[in-house]
């Protein structure tokens, strides 16, 4: 009789705790109105509302996830508002556009990532930071890397670099900043027929940027 009083009791408690465990969960992402705001331990940047950060806008995942995540993807949630599909966009699955499984001339890969690192490539200094891409490595000795653009900048009250490349026709806007001896890259890219239209986005994530 115990044990059959006991067990509502137990589930009871535990849905509970489960319910706890995800209000208690920290907020990363919060809305500004016209725009997202994303934080966590080390950082915090603005972005548009039609962007969203990687499995941070996810309330299931966030309780597991790192507060202090040495990777962190912007992506556009709509999978078509960057798209070369002609088509009629009902007639496709949802999981289709802006995906590497469909064909690559539907595909248009536009992208944000932020970076963590302790240090830069022996011989390669803040000011040619975009050496340390694996890119550059690659496409600079066949004149496939084409660099447009060098611009000194302060974000958050640390020198940084922007740098503006193209290579096979995307346009990269890559931003190093350097962090107490440490680096901090935030690193777009867009097709360049994209490029213009995703600035916007690109730009706001860097006049905001704040790192702690």
């Amino acid at each position: 009789m115990r044990n059959k009083l006991l067990l509502p009791i137990l589930g009871v408690l535990s849905i509970i705790f489960i319910a706890s465990f995800f209000i208690m969960a920290p907020t990363y992402i919060t809305d500004n109105g016209n725009s997202k705001h994303f934080e966590d331990k080390d950082l915090s940047f603005d972005m548009s509302r039609e962007w969203s950060v990687y499995e941070y806008d996810d309330l299931l995942k966030t309780p597991f996830l790192s507060s202090s995540p040495d990777l962190i993807i912007l992506n556009p949630s709509n999978k078509s508002q960057f798209s070369n599909y002609n088509g009629s966009l009902e007639a496709l699955q949802d999981d289709v556009i802006n995906t590497s499984s469909t064909n690559q001339f539907d595909v248009a890969i536009v992208k944000t990532e932020i970076t963590k690192h302790d240090s830069l490539p022996q011989g390669v200094s803040l000011a040619d930071a975009y050496k340390a891409d694996s890119l550059y490595g690659l496409m600079s000795s066949t004149g496939g890397f084409n660099l447009q653009g060098d611009t000194a900048l302060t974000i958050s009250g640390k020198n940084a670099h922007q740098f503006n490349y193209v290579v096979s026709n995307v346009i990269y806007q890559d931003t190093w900043i350097e962090n107490n001896g440490h680096y901090i890259r935030v690193l777009s890219q867009a097709p360049s027929g994209f490029f213009d239209q995703a600035k916007t986005q690109f730009d706001l994530v860097i006049s905001t940027l704040n790192i702690k």
